[in-house]
């Protein structure tokens, strides 16, 4: 026996510390590309009635639902910005960092932004949901589409970063 054979075994402890590609589901970045796509519909839509009649919403005026109330308040403009358009550019960087060949890169830049991205999207939505039901006192039913999505983009992202980030153990 040479120990020229040792030599070319790896040992399990250092097999299992290297990390590889994990085979990306394809659900996963359809998924997330369909709850991006859809929350850049609503927040385009909720852009043109910013920039509109409030009327083009159909969404009931009560004391709780009040889409007028929530989309012409004093929060829904951020530094000047009007936060639908927070909305649209969140979603279309969602959609970008959603398509299949950014699931599959290696590139641990890309997965780390896409996951911030999402941390940041969860985040604004709580901010929003608080402001709504304790500052402006009453709900749009089409912000609580956007959040709802931007919490299935969160969930969504740390599911996938979890189960596409996991070592390889390359046989030995």
């Amino acid at each position: 026996m040479s120990g020229r054979s040792d030599s070319l075994q790896t040992s399990p402890s250092r097999a299992s510390a290297q990390l590889g590609p994990t085979a990306v589901p394809r659900a996963l970045p359809l998924l997330g590309m369909v709850l991006a796509l859809a929350g850049l519909a609503v927040a385009a839509y909720l852009t043109v009635e910013h920039y509109t009649s409030p009327t083009l919403l159909a969404c009931p005026e009560n004391t709780v639902i009040n889409c007028r109330k929530v989309t012409t308040s004093p929060e829904s403009v951020l530094l000047g910005i009007p936060v639908v358009w927070l909305g649209v550019a969140y979603f279309l960087a969602m959609t970008a960092a959603n398509v299949p060949v950014a699931w599959r890169s290696p590139n641990r830049l890309l997965r780390t932004g896409r996951l911030l991205l999402s941390v940041a999207g969860i985040g604004t939505a709580l901010y929003l949901v608080y402001a709504e039901l304790f500052d402006i006192n009453a709900i749009c039913l089409y912000c609580t589409a956007v959040h709802v999505l931007s919490v299935a983009l969160f969930v969504l992202t740390v599911f996938g970063t979890a189960v596409t980030s996991r070592p390889s153990v390359s046989p030995g």
